[in-house]
């Protein structure tokens, strides 16, 4: 079973099937409606967190005297981390390490930086790296991460379920997904299952943004929406009634805050204060405004069993 170790860069957008303009007509709307609910960007107050005297001086004095946090982060993972409208970097991420500086009485600076250059340039351009980095034995052999959340991938599909999908059987189904992605992977490895059982096909459309695959499962041009968990929470909670999710989240694994190994001091002042935002409640108020509270975690650890 795979583990997701890391999230796959995006591909070209593969060609779609051509739609007639009726059935074009009758989903424009919904679709047009969603997209415009998924790109909405909450905003999480947390002037309530405050720091935590005997968790902050954990931090090792070189931060300390700086007073800034300083985090690596891939900003193209909606809802996790990503760039408004304006530019800013937001997402559950961004928040949760906005509130670890609160905690630890730091300012935070998050820098954009490409997924795969992340890793090795914590501890030296960056502190820490949050940008939902799953927990594997492959990583905890180079750094130190601290568990903070729970993904996997999961399925939505038109509320009510219209086309009687079962995740566990999608041949003879149109599933759509992001381009790219390690959920396109496991769809069309499915898809040459089907094929070689010679079931009902099943098609895979392959959509440029997470986006556009959920309007175009709201609209009713696929079947069901495949996609990380975090992205399905997402467009089911600003779907206004029109998504669903439907079975359970498939592999499962740990998100870790990374954290050099030379900085054990930092990685259990990081661990601590996660720890507060969870007992706290923060945690949970943080996730819930991005419709992700399913993926809490109840303890945080650092470098836990992957």
């Amino acid at each position: 079973m795979s583990t997701r170790p890391s999230r796959r860069s995006l591909l070209r957008a593969l060609p779609l099937a051509a739609l007639g303009a009726g059935a074009l007509a009758s989903c424009t709307h919904a679709s047009d409606r969603l997209l415009a609910e998924t790109n909405a960007v909450p905003t999480v107050d947390l002037s309530a967190i405050t720091e935590v005297p005997q968790i902050a001086q954990r931090v090792p004095a070189a931060i300390r005297e700086r007073g800034e946090l300083v985090n690596g982060a891939s900003l193209d993972y909606a809802p996790g981390e990503f760039l408004d409208g304006q530019g800013n970097a937001v997402g559950y991420d961004i928040d949760l390490f906005n509130a670890l500086g609160r905690v630890l009485g730091l300012r935070t600076r998050t820098e954009s930086a490409v997924f795969s250059q992340i890793i090795p340039a914590v501890g030296s351009s960056y502190d820490v790296g949050i940008s939902s980095f799953t927990i594997s034995a492959e990583r905890l052999q180079a750094v130190s991460m601290v568990s903070y959340f729970r993904a996997g991938f999961s399925y939505a599909v038109r509320t009510g379920n219209p086309y009687g999908v079962d995740p566990a059987d999608l041949c003879g189904e149109r599933v759509s997904l992001q381009v790219g992605t390690y959920t396109e992977e496991v769809a069309r490895e499915r898809a040459d299952r089907c094929r070689a059982e010679q079931r009902p096909r099943l098609d895979v459309l392959a959509y440029t943004t997470n986006a556009d695959a959920a309007t175009n499962t709201a609209g009713g041009k696929t079947d069901v929406l495949m996609a990380d968990s975090p992205v399905i929470e997402y467009a089911v909670a600003r779907s206004r009634g029109t998504l669903e999710r439907i079975g359970p989240v498939e592999e499962s694994a740990l998100n870790g805050i990374v954290v050099a190994k030379d900085q054990p001091e930092l990685a259990r002042a990081l661990q601590q204060a996660v720890q507060h935002l969870i007992d706290s409640g923060h945690m949970q108020r943080i996730l819930a405004a991005w419709g992700n509270e399913s993926g809490m975690i109840p303890v945080s650890e650092v470098d836990p069993d992957a």
